[in-house]
């Protein structure tokens, strides 16, 4: 039987009772940082392979430029502001090169697809 996150999910509905949640460009997001922020990004991933390279989730895709960008918009925003960012990506030889100067945690995760290609 899987595990449903049933407290976890209570835990974040009250917490985010006072969180402010906004859906922008990466750079526009970085500009108007408040204060007291904690940034998440959640990027189209780094293609683990040539094949594998799904980067449409914005218009105009999401290339290795761009990965570069918020790379270095997330280093100057934590060091210069002390602003946390958490960033999600794969871990590749090109994202250790790029979050060099962070604090990074691998963990391992299992991928699925759908046979029917509906999700």
């Amino acid at each position: 039987k899987p595990y449903f996150p049933e407290k976890e999910l209570y835990s974040f509905a009250e917490k985010a009772q006072t969180a402010t949640f906004t859906c922008h460009g990466y750079a526009q997001v970085f500009k108007s940082i408040p204060n007291n922020a904690v940034v998440y990004c959640d990027p189209p991933y780094v293609p683990l392979s040539k094949t594998a390279s799904f980067t449409s989730y914005a218009k105009g895709g999401f290339d290795l430029n761009d990965q570069a960008t918020l790379a270095n918009l997330a280093e100057t925003t934590a060091f210069e502001r002390s602003t946390p960012v958490l960033i999600s990506n794969h871990d590749t030889v090109w994202t250790r090169k790029i979050y060099s100067q962070a604090k990074l945690d691998a963990i391992q995760v299992k991928r699925t697809i759908s046979p029917k290609g509906t999700g």
